[in-house]
């Protein structure tokens, strides 16, 4: 596997990393700003996480070398029937995790090294699109995404999702950023002010998930144009500072700390929004406890589906003030 920063992009292609182009991995995005990748791609060792994912790297590292933040499963409900596309088996090879390709064929385990369609939505502005087909879950669930990056708003990821016709009807479809527990995230801010982690789970010790605790229209921040901005961040200064089992290991965080965020596009919000996110006490598949104590792990916005439905996940160093400098009252 061969990481995103190992191929930055130059000449025609400006900013932009593309599989298959300037990269011999399944990465994608923007140098110096949030970057994404398929199985086997990402930004750690070896195949760079579980498959049925998408990987979500970021330039945290000393000299802007990247580092995983976070992953993203696709998680459609049929008839009260979720599927999780990160744990269902594959029907293509039996093994844990839907299959992900990028572009519309999808076949055998492949995930083909496709550059994307680069356009130019607004003068002076580059879009980046990749369109990513998905394993057909076991509710009947089939969708595709849309993932795209402009280059005027390099810390963003779009995620569009849309119905195959083969489809079994959709519920919801929630796009989850599953990895909170890695930059021990235990603030989301509101708004009417911040709530913490450790103040929802005060007692909560368990080696599983927390029960889901959900935010309403109401409760969320908005900007000053509309759209629904809530960041997710740790509230400790160095994260960096700490090692989870007093070495180097996949749940340590390395770099300098981010907010995390999702965005929903005001055009898209309806009353029947909401934020839901859930806790761990201890890191998956392990007893070792979280240091500090009980952190987000999912994190995430759900709504009644519609086909072609968009939400915006972000990744910056900024201080979450910068994104909310004016809240909607």
């Amino acid at each position: 596997m061969i990481c995103a920063a190992c191929f930055p992009a130059q000449g025609a292609d400006g900013p932009w990393l593309r599989a298959g182009l300037t990269t011999n991995s399944p990465v994608w995005g923007i140098k110096d700003g949030l970057q994404f990748a398929l199985y086997p791609g990402g930004f750690t060792r070896g195949v760079g996480g579980p498959r049925g994912l998408i990987r979500i790297g970021y330039p945290t590292l000393t000299n802007g070398s990247y580092d995983l933040i976070n992953f993203l499963a696709v998680e459609p409900v049929v008839k009260g029937r979720k599927g999780l596309s990160e744990l269902e088996k594959s029907s293509v090879d039996g093994r844990p995790g839907k299959m992900f390709w990028a572009g519309e064929v999808a076949t055998g385990t492949n995930v083909h090294l496709l550059s994307g369609e680069i356009t130019s939505p607004a003068p002076g502005v580059e879009q980046l699109s990749v369109t990513v087909s998905v394993e057909r879950f076991e509710n009947g669930a089939h969708v595709r995404l849309k993932l795209a990056q402009r280059s005027d708003a390099p810390d963003e990821l779009r995620v569009t999702v849309e119905a195959r016709p083969d489809s079994k009807p959709i519920e919801s479809c929630v796009i989850t950023a599953t990895m909170g527990n890695k930059a021990r995230a235990r603030i989301i801010q509101l708004r009417d002010g911040p709530i913490s982690s450790l103040e929802l789970y005060p007692d909560y010790r368990g080696r599983d998930f927390a029960p889901h605790r959900f935010f309403y229209l109401s409760q969320v921040p908005r900007t000053a144009n509309g759209d629904v901005l809530i960041p997710m961040m740790t509230d400790e200064e160095d994260p960096a500072a700490v090692q989870p089992l007093g070495r180097p290991h996949f749940w340590a965080y390395r770099g300098a700390k981010v907010t995390q965020y999702w965005r929903k596009p005001a055009a898209g919000v309806t009353d029947k929004l909401t934020c839901a996110v859930n806790g761990r006490f201890m890191y998956w598949g392990s007893r070792q406890p979280i240091p500090g104590g009980i952190s987000f792990e999912n994190f995430e916005l759900r709504e009644p589906f519609q086909s072609g439905q968009t939400v915006i996940f972000g990744v910056t160093q900024k201080d979450w003030r910068g994104l909310l400098p004016e809240l909607r009252h």
